[in-house]
């Protein structure tokens, strides 16, 4: 009775030894790859599958603007300054993160005069459409991981004020073939050849850091 024994400890040594010698697999292993994460997910890229979350997960209250909100009056020269404020939110991204020289991530849609359908609404929030101040709020709540601005703020007023003064100049085009910006896109792998969209810790290039990206140094 003691030889059986023995064999069945010496098997189960020798089958822990072979699981803990099997490498873990890519998604375990890096874990500056969003894929590994579910909670990982990097909300200013939209080309990037992995970000992708199912279903509204963000009260659309949050966002949606009150019937008569008591909003003052907007400065655009103060909104820009707010647009490259990384302190503005709690991501330690600002408005001009991923959107660099002002129309960088902008889609088509931004071309339409609001309130117009933007995709990041319907997708995180259930909203059809949203006005220039709503996107402000949203982008508050999602890239920049914070609470939606008070509707009566200052910053709020001068953020849109800047959305809508850039507006009228936004041509849309081909994210992936966009000339006229300077330099790349941090937020668009489409800019980057050799990068793996789910996987931004593939850049070993330092001016090709990804800044939606923590791990992406």
């Amino acid at each position: 009775s003691h030889m059986p024994r023995a064999i069945a400890v010496l098997l189960s040594t020798v089958a822990l030894l072979f699981v803990s010698a099997v490498p873990a697999t890519p998604a375990q292993a890096n874990p500056c790859n969003p894929c590994a994460g579910k909670k990982m997910s990097n909300p200013c890229n939209p080309c990037n599958p992995c970000a992708a979350k199912k279903g509204p997960d963000i009260d659309p209250d949050r966002i949606e603007q009150p019937r008569r909100p008591k909003m003052v009056k907007g400065d655009w020269k103060r909104g820009e300054k707010l647009w490259n404020n990384r302190s503005l939110g709690k991501s330690g991204l600002a408005c001009a993160t991923c959107h660099i020289n002002k129309y960088g991530q902008m889609r088509p849609t931004f071309a339409k005069p609001y309130p117009h359908f933007v995709q990041m609404a319907k997708d995180r929030a259930g909203l059809d459409e949203v006005n220039a101040a709503e996107m402000v709020q949203l982008c508050m709540v999602v890239p920049m991981m914070s609470d939606p601005l008070p509707w009566n703020s200052q910053e709020l007023a001068d953020l849109t004020a800047w959305v809508e003064h850039i507006q009228p100049g936004f041509k849309p085009a081909n994210p992936c073939a966009m000339k006229h910006m300077k330099g790349h896109n941090p937020c668009n792998p489409c800019g980057m050849k050799k990068m793996n969209p789910c996987n931004p810790c593939g850049m070993q290039h330092k001016k090709m850091h990804n800044p939606c990206n923590p791990c992406g140094r």
